[in-house]
Order: C-alpha cells, then sequence, then structure tokens
C-alpha cells in the first residue's frame, strides 16, 4: 500500500513459518512507490528512474528512461508478466487523458483515438531497450467519454491480454494479436458524492470494482465468453447495514490482527531504527491456498458509520480486501456476505492532524514468485543471509 506523504510502501501480510518476503524496497536506490504489480513482480517508481523488482528474491533491474510524449496525455505503466511462459517481462506505456484542464480556452485532445491503429511505447527485457508497437482495433469505434467518478489507474493481464481502465472505457489489449478493443465501463455505477472505478483478477478472470458514496460497493465481472463483451452485475452491498465494532477498540488492541502491518516506515525513518529492524525482516508470505479466510467471531449488533474504501480482489476467490477507515483491512467473501478482520492498517505515527490527506492512494495485491532467473540490465542482486 502507497500511503499519502509516507517515504516507502507498506506491507500488510500473514506471519508464516515459511520463506521470508519483506516489503523493505531499501534495495532500491531512493525514494520508491509501486505503480504497478503482476505475478510477484512489481513496477517500481524511485527518485531518478523506474525500476522492476521482485521482493521475493531481491533482485531487480532498472528501466531506461521512458520516451516522452509531445501531446497532453500522460502516460499509465502497465506491468507484463507471466512466470509460467517465460522468465521475460515487459513494460507497456498507455496513453489516457489528463485531469481537467483548468484552461477552458485550450483545446483538448481526443481520446480514443479515431485512428485504426494504436501505437505504443513497449519495453522488453529480451531487448532491454524501448520500441513501438502497433494494435489494429477489433470492434466498433467508441465516441470520447469523460468521467465523472475518480478513475484509478487500475491494469490487470490475463490470459495474453492487458487490461487497462482509462477514460470511461476499458482498454484491453491482446498481446499475441497485437489487436485491441475497446469495452465500455460497466453501467449502473450513479453516485451521489463520490465514485471511484478500479480492475482487479480474480477467480473467473476480469472484475470491476465501484465505490460509491463511501459505503457502497458493486462487484462487475466482464463476460467475454460470447462475441458481444459485456460486464455483468455480481453483487451490491451497503456496508452501513453491516454489524461492525471496528471504531470501539482501544489502542492496546491497534495491533492485534492475523495479519500484521509491517510498519516500515517507522522503523527507518527518520531515525533508522534499528531497535525494530527485527520486526520488520520477520517472516511474511501470502498463503492462498488456507480455506479458514472467514470469521465471523467480531460481529456485534449495530451499524457501521465509518468510510469503507477498496484495496483489491483476491487473486484467487471471489473476495474482497477493503480499507475501514483507514484503521483495519477487511476481507469481504461476497457470495456469503462474511467478512474477516485482517488487522490494523494504520501505520505508527501516521499522525492525522499533521497529515490532512491521511490516506492509502493505491493498493497491490501481491503473490509471490520465487523464480530466481530475472533477466534485464543493471541487474543486482541482494543476498540475505
Amino acid at each position: 500500500m502507497n500511503y499519502c506523504r509516507l517515504y516507502s510502501p507498506e506491507l500488510l501480510s500473514r506471519p508464516t513459518t515459511g520463506r521470508s518476503i519483506s516489503g523493505d524496497l531499501e534495495f532500491i536506490p531512493g525514494i520508491s512507490q509501486v505503480v504497478d504489480h503482476c505475478d510477484g513482480l512489481l513496477l517500481i517508481q524511485a527518485t531518478s528512474a523506474g525500476y522492476v523488482a521482485n521482493p521475493a528474491t531481491r533482485r531487480w533491474a532498472r528501466l531506461p528512461p521512458c520516451p516522452m510524449r509531445d501531446d497532453a496525455f500522460r502516460q499509465i505503466k502497465c506491468l507484463v508478466y507471466d512466470p509460467t511462459m517465460s522468465p521475460h517481462y515487459e513494460v507497456f506505456l498507455v496513453p489516457s487523458l489528463p485531469g481537467k484542464n483548468p484552461n477552458p480556452d485550450m483545446a483538448q485532445p481526443k481520446w480514443p483515438p479515431s485512428s485504426h491503429a494504436l501505437q505504443l511505447q513497449v519495453f522488453s527485457s529480451i531487448t532491454g531497450c524501448w520500441e513501438e508497437r502497433s494494435f489494429v482495433r477489433e470492434g466498433e469505434h467508441r465516441e470520447e467519454v469523460r468521467d465523472e467518478c475518480c478513475v484509478i489507474d487500475s491494469k490487470i493481464y490475463w490470459l495474453g491480454a492487458l487490461y487497462v481502465l482509462c477514460s470511461g472505457f476499458v482498454l484491453r489489449i491482446s498481446i499475441s494479436s497485437a489487436k485491441y478493443r475497446w469495452v465500455p465501463r460497466p453501467s449502473r455505477v450513479e453516485f451521489r458524492q463520490y465514485g471511484c472505478l478500479s480492475l482487479g483478477r480474480s477467480e473467473k478472470g476480469v472484475y470491476c470494482a465501484f465505490q460509491h458514496d463511501w459505503q457502497g460497493l458493486r462487484i462487475f465481472h466482464l463476460n467475454e465468453s460470447s462475441v458481444q463483451v459485456g460486464w455483468e452485475l455480481k453483487h451490491i452491498v451497503d456496508f452501513t447495514s453491516f454489524a461492525r465494532k471496528l471504531h470501539e477498540r482501544d489502542s492496546s488492541e491497534q495491533h492485534k490482527g492475523p495479519w500484521i502491518l509491517q510498519d516500515i516506515n517507522y522503523y527507518k525513518y527518520p531515525y533508522d531504527n534499528d531497535e525494530h529492524r527485527e520486526i520488520v525482516e520477520d517472516k511474511f508470505e501470502w498463503n492462498s491456498d488456507d480455506d479458514n479466510v472467514l470469521n465471523t467471531e467480531d460481529m456485534v449488533q449495530g451499524s457501521y458509520e465509518g468510510y469503507i474504501s477498496f484495496l483489491g480482489f483476491h487473486p484467487y476467490k471471489e473476495i474482497v480486501f477493503l480499507n475501514a477507515a483507514l484503521r483495519r483491512a477487511v476481507a469481504y467473501h461476497w457470495n456469503t456476505s462474511k467478512f474477516q478482520d485482517l488487522g490494523n492498517i494504520y501505520p505508527e505515527h501516521y499522525d492525522e492532524s499533521a497529515f490532512q490527506f491521511a490516506q492509502i492512494e493505491t493498493s497491490y495485491i501481491h503473490t509471490p514468485c520465487w523464480m530466481d532467473d530475472f533477466p534485464g540490465i543493471n541487474l543486482e542482486a541482494r543476498i540475505e543471509d
């Protein structure tokens, strides 16, 4: 999780007696922020360069500078990697419209482009350089759409295709066939005050979560089994109806929970606190095969009045992870409407009075990859004792 105004990302994970994984990205030079992930690898933007890294093996490669665009489009960075097929990875730069232009007299670029071909910059670890690739459009051209709700730079890789949520559409790029198509965003995404869309990969493929008005959530699944690709509404929930006791926990219980926040920023900054380093370097891993995910022991009478935000989809099961008012992480199984309080996600000394915008900016569901074969230029490895 990338927290607003904290130096390093934080890792929330379940303790284990297995192999060790730390969320500390100190092996990457400079201040780091995770901008994407794919099957165990992280795409990282550091102070002066971009990197692809495997936190499980502590191997990393520096990317050459990204090609610059001469238009008003911003670039969404997308990582593509499938260890079952190849140890090599690719990074895509997908153009997307910037935010609202403060100058109404300035012409806005058109999106999506009306041309039949889409030109993208792609980095390949095989060649070690950026190159321009052309993708031919499938289906009809879509008219420009301006999103009124917030759109997180969501992107996922699934069965040889890259899906990117941008500017009111999902851009589906088939890498093997060099084709692309525009998929309309899910319908029935009305909201009153706040709405946010994000993509994810879960049990049956590609999903989209629509969080609205701080306590509502709708979950859609992308049906690609027919010629007419479209979204199917799978679940609607209003979390105000949930009986929760999260806000009644006292400070002594703040860190209790089956999962542990490593609190990397507290142990490292600003004084490199060696006394607590052993806690940061404890053994953690993601256990996706444990079926004992759901727990209703904390259910009490009453309603939950705090805000809920979306953290991500479980990669293999129909479960979503939620942020409950920046205090607790919750696993919610939408088929049975059951949930589990995973633990504290409020970093130590993360003072809301000092940080007026205290929040989780972006979050990623990381599944470790233990493959040691990691190609790339400027490759280095950190050997742990």
